[in-house]
């Protein structure tokens, strides 16, 4: 049959994993492990370097008047001729039309779309792929000319 209890015996152990102290470092070890796996990574050799404008090639664009106003695409380029914007040439739409300025990509990136957008100011932007386009851009400058003209 079965032994009485007896006050003076120890109790039998409790497994090595049922033991909440056990439990809670192995839950460190592995925290630890995942921290500063991911934030001990090495950021030298493949973190790209954010250059300056200045140091980047200038984006190629032609300027059109989409909006009828006379000498607006000569004075639009006069007012972004600071900027690493090259203009290839000055010209009309066939229609009078626009009355929001618009972006067209002719055979840009988008990295340098966005650098084109962040210069100008003007944030409509339409796709018109052409390789054998003169320049990257054209920019239509439509009736809001006021608000990108500096």
């Amino acid at each position: 049959m079965k032994e009485p209890l007896d006050l003076t015996k120890k109790p039998t152990s409790k497994k090595w994993y049922s033991r909440p102290w056990v439990i809670g470092i192995i839950v460190l070890f592995f925290g630890l492990i995942l921290y500063f796996g991911l934030s001990g990574q090495d950021k030298g050799a493949d973190t790209p370097f954010a250059y300056g404008e200045d140091q980047l090639p200038a984006i190629k664009v032609v300027v059109l008047n989409g909006c009828g106003y006379e000498q607006l695409a000569r004075e639009y380029a006069g007012s972004i001729s600071h900027l690493n914007i090259d203009v290839v040439s000055l010209g009309d739409t066939p229609r009078p039309i626009y009355d929001k300025s618009i972006i067209v990509v002719r055979k840009g990136d988008d990295h340098d779309l966005s650098r084109l957008m962040k210069m100008t100011g003007i944030k409509r932007w339409t796709s018109a792929l052409n390789e054998y386009h003169s320049a990257d851009f054209e920019i239509i400058i439509g009736r809001d000319f006021d608000e990108f003209m500096k």
